[in-house]
């Protein structure tokens, strides 16, 4: 993953959640989309949406429609759903892309990812996010140290998850987890950003 980036990433979705936006876009890649649904697996942000350079329908941002498997079906094929990159094939539907809603190599740069943000009386969930590896300096870390961390304890630089509801995500070579997740599975892998959710 391109740590740059990331960085990028991590700044703009603070500081639109400082700025109570509703709604902001990112670029697509694969390892900021699979990132965007951990954070939203975690409740951290409301929707992840694949498409242009405009918005998606408002249809297309309702929370996860599970309740109504006729109105999912519909997003699944407008194209506009939290489902891995890799699940979208070249020259498939891909929703609020310019030429008809085709993926092809024309019109790859133009795809955006949309990610609807969470607020919770009056103010943003997602508060802070920032790096742990910066590119200049990549952290791994084996299970035991990522064990260390999520009980609070300091490992290196790096300090321990001591906030309520605080998260960290680690790239493993399974994809993009959560330190606990990681720790389930017995993986290591490189720290890549801390989120803190709103203090209560």
């Amino acid at each position: 993953m391109s740590l740059v980036l990331l960085a990028h990433a991590c700044s703009h979705l603070q500081n639109a959640s400082k700025a109570r936006l509703g709604l902001t876009s990112l670029p697509s890649t694969t390892q900021l989309h699979n990132l965007l649904l951990q954070l939203q697996k975690h409740g951290y942000v409301n929707t992840v949406s694949l498409g242009g350079p405009t918005p998606p329908p408002p249809s297309a941002l309702a929370p996860i429609m599970s309740a109504n498997p006729a109105a999912r079906q519909e997003m699944l094929e407008s194209g506009h759903i939290a489902w891995g990159a890799k699940d979208v094939p070249e020259g498939d539907s891909w929703g609020g892309v310019d030429d008809g809603g085709t993926v092809t190599q024309e019109n790859i740069a133009s795809r955006r990812l949309w990610v609807g943000l969470k607020y919770w009386n009056n103010r943003p969930v997602l508060e802070k996010m920032r790096l742990v590896s910066k590119p200049t300096r990549r952290v791994w870390m084996p299970v035991g140290d990522l064990e260390r961390l999520a009980r609070g304890e300091r490992r290196g630089y790096v300090k321990g998850l001591r906030g309520v509801g605080e998260a960290m995500f680690v790239t493993t070579d399974r994809g993009i987890m959560e330190i606990r997740e990681c720790m389930e599975r017995r993986i290591g892998g490189m720290l890549l950003c801390r989120v803190n959710p709103v203090e209560f």
